[in-house]
Order: structure tokens, then C-alpha cells, then sequence
């Protein structure tokens, strides 16, 4: 099956399976104040230092957590200035996760702070002037994402990280689309705070990070134990930070391979889609873009019904960010890039990665022809896709 999937990785990186099942079949916890507790315990520290130093961080800085959205939303909700404050102002890209929109529009109605989108330019990058501009007066908490996974847009996350410490605010920036094209180097990034996934980059499902950098506020997300240094209470999955680890250092080994790996199948699905489907509209493609991720917008179609129907064949794509491809309402992502409705229905997404070859492309072609050569059919017919 070729996998051009936003969603999910087709496997485990080479590593990971056997790094999961030497700590599985030990049930001990790294709590425990025996000598198989406190060597458990060891281990999570060599794990935590490994995705330490693939991230540019200190290892303290890392904190385990279940997920990008909960690393996305503790990041948000959490994040205090000095006092122990919540922040008076909320500033976030309308193309951001649904973690993040939706945990900044609960914060500012539990404490009163004001919300407002980031202005964009018509590449769909933050406009830094206006950001400069605008800033509002009083403690002010901006998240922004490396890079957008539905559109492959990046974002100029460093220049904004350099305004936000010139005017006394806090930066988070949500990096896991951009994991398996260029390392998080944290600090180096200008940030404060960093989410990181496992699953972006072929490790197992469960575990993430949230990268806190030293002197930065938070307040604890889970509440019980002393775990993760009295951050994140709860038990580890040691057996999880092992995968997650053993994937983010195959990635860090291959990365330049695979950047250019993943240029040459850009430029090759890119070309033969403007060869052989001209009317179909590349969202994004003027931007700055993280190659490998293609927003497809396919005139005349339901975006859904064509990705069942290249299902069928083998080919996997997806429609959107994996948290809102259960949801059958057009993109805020492509509205918020001045999309119609009527072109964003037609929306379907390749994330291209490391597991793609030169060879996936003809059946992805020969899926997208039948799919549209059907749809039409139906069209034609009288029935609306």
C-alpha cells in the first residue's frame, strides 16, 4: 500500500519495535524505591537525555506527556509570567492546531484575556510589521507553528521569537509538522516553550514532549505525584520513552537523506499534478513550504469522497490535520487562506515522509484519475459529490 497519509505513519522507524519491547515485559515502575525501580528510573533518564540532544535542549527542559495536543494545550493554559499570571493577551495564527485555538479561546474566557489572530501576509506566513505594530500592551502569550501540516507552510518562527523576547513575551511554538525535515534546535529557536511529537517521526503513539526552557513558568499540568519533576504527575511509560527516543535519533542520523529525499518526491508528485491535472489548485504553493506536504484542491469534487475511493485502491491521503479529519466542515486552515468553500471541498493532503519512493507515484496517479473519472460520472448523473 503506498501511505501518503497526514495521519499516520505506515510503520515504525527501523529501531523503535525492538527499543518498545526491551522495556515492555518489565512492569516495575521507574518510581520504585528498589534497585529494579531506581534502574528503570536510570533508563528513562538516557531516554529523556536522547531526545534531549536531538532537540537542541537540555534535558531538563523535557517534560513527557501523552500527546502534541496536550503538550499544545498545557502550554497555553499553563504558561505564567512573572507573579505567577496568566497572560493579559493571546496572540495565535489562524492556521494553528485545534489544541491551540481552541485552549487560547477557553483561556480567554476563564480570565478575561484578549484574543486575537495574527495578521498574515498573502503567502500565508505571519506578518512580522504588523506584528511589530500591533503589540499589544501588558503580558502577552504567542503560539505559532514551524509548520502547518495541512498546507506545508512555514513560518518565520525564529524572526517572531526575536520580537516576542524584545517586547517581554512568551513564544510557544507547536514544531511537530516540521519534524522529519529539520531539527527543533530549541535553542537556537527563540522559543519557550516547544511541542514535540513521536509519531511525526515513526515512534509510537502515546508519548510526546513539551520542551519548558530553563526559567520559564508553568504550571504543573497534572496534579498528584512527583513525576517529571513535579510537572506532569502520573506514571511513565518507560517502554514509550524507549521508542520515542530510538525514533528521534534514527531520524536525527538519516535527516539529511531524507530532506533531500523528500525535495526530489515534491518536485516529482508537484510536476506530474500540474502535468496531468492543471486544474487542480496547490494550496499554499507560493509559500515558503515544507516540501512533501501537497493540499490538493480538486475542483468539483467532495474531498472525502475522493480519499474513500483512492482508499479503495490503496492509496491512503487524508483531508486535513488529524485532530479535525473527523469533522466534515471545510477547513479553517484554507478559509483562513482566503479558499472558497466551493474550492476547499475538494480538499485532500499527501504528507510525504521518509517511507515514500520515486515508485509510489504512479499508483497515487492512476488512484486520483479513477477517483475523478467516478465522481464526474456521478456528477454528470445528476447526484452532487
Amino acid at each position: 500500500m503506498v501511505t501518503l497519509h497526514v495521519d499516520a505513519m505506515p510503520s515504525l522507524r527501523p529501531g523503535v519495535k525492538e527499543a518498545i519491547e526491551r522495556e515492555i515485559g518489565d512492569a516495575v515502575v521507574p518510581t520504585a524505591r528498589n534497585k529494579q525501580g531506581l534502574a528503570k528510573a536510570e533508563r528513562l533518564e538516557l531516554f529523556r537525555e536522547e531526545v534531549a540532544r536531538q532537540s537542541g535542549c537540555r534535558p531538563m527542559e523535557v517534560v513527557f506527556v501523552s500527546s502534541v495536543t496536550e503538550a499544545n494545550v498545557w502550554a497555553l493554559r499553563g504558561a505564567r509570567f512573572p507573579g505567577n499570571t496568566p497572560p493579559d493577551n493571546l496572540l495565535v495564527s489562524p492556521l494553528e492546531h485545534l489544541s491551540v485555538i481552541r485552549s487560547a479561546e477557553a483561556l480567554a474566557r476563564s480570565t478575561g484575556a484578549q484574543l486575537r489572530f495574527l495578521s498574515l501576509a498573502e503567502n500565508g506566513q505571519v506578518d512580522l510589521e504588523s506584528l511589530r505594530k500591533d503589540w499589544p500592551s501588558g503580558r502577552t502569550l504567542v503560539s505559532l507553528q514551524r509548520v502547518n501540516p495541512e498546507t506545508g507552510i512555514l513560518q518565520p518562527v525564529e524572526e517572531v521569537g526575536r520580537v516576542v523576547r524584545e517586547r517581554g513575551g512568551i513564544l510557544h511554538c507547536d514544531f511537530s509538522a516540521g519534524q522529519g525535515w529539520e531539527a527543533p534546535c530549541f535553542e537556537k529557536g527563540g522559543v519557550d516553550l516547544m511541542s514535540l511529537s513521536s509519531t511525526v517521526v515513526g515512534g509510537p503513539a502515546g508519548i510526546a514532549a513539551l520542551i519548558v526552557g530553563r526559567g520559564v513558568r508553568i504550571d504543573p499540568y497534572l496534579l498528584g505525584g512527583a513525576q517529571e519533576e513535579g510537572r506532569r504527575a502520573g506514571t511513565q511509560p518507560v517502554f514509550l520513552a524507549a521508542g520515542f527516543s530510538a525514533a528521534l535519533s534514527h531520524a536525527g542520523q538519516h535527516l539529511e537523506e531524507e530532506r533531500k529525499q523528500l525535495l526530489e518526491l515534491d518536485l516529482l508528485f508537484l510536476g506530474a499534478v500540474e502535468q496531468e491535472s492543471p486544474d487542480v489548485i496547490v494550496a499554499g504553493k507560493e509559500a515558503p513550504r515544507r516540501p512533501g506536504v501537497l493540499n490538493l484542491l480538486v475542483p468539483e469534487v467532495d474531498g472525502q469522497a475522493l480519499l474513500s475511493l483512492m482508499d479503495r485502491e490503496g492509496v491512503v491521503v487524508g483531508t486535513g490535520a488529524s485532530c479535525s479529519a473527523q469533522s466534515l466542515t471545510v477547513s479553517p486552515v484554507l478559509t483562513a487562506l482566503g479558499y472558497s468553500a466551493r474550492e476547499a471541498q475538494g480538499s485532500i493532503v499527501l504528507s510525504l515522509g521518509w517511507w515514500n519512493k520515486a515508485s509510489d507515484l504512479s499508483p497515487f496517479r492512476d488512484a486520483l484519475r479513477k477517483g475523478r473519472v467516478l465522481l464526474s460520472r456521478l456528477n454528470t448523473s445528476g447526484a452532487r459529490a
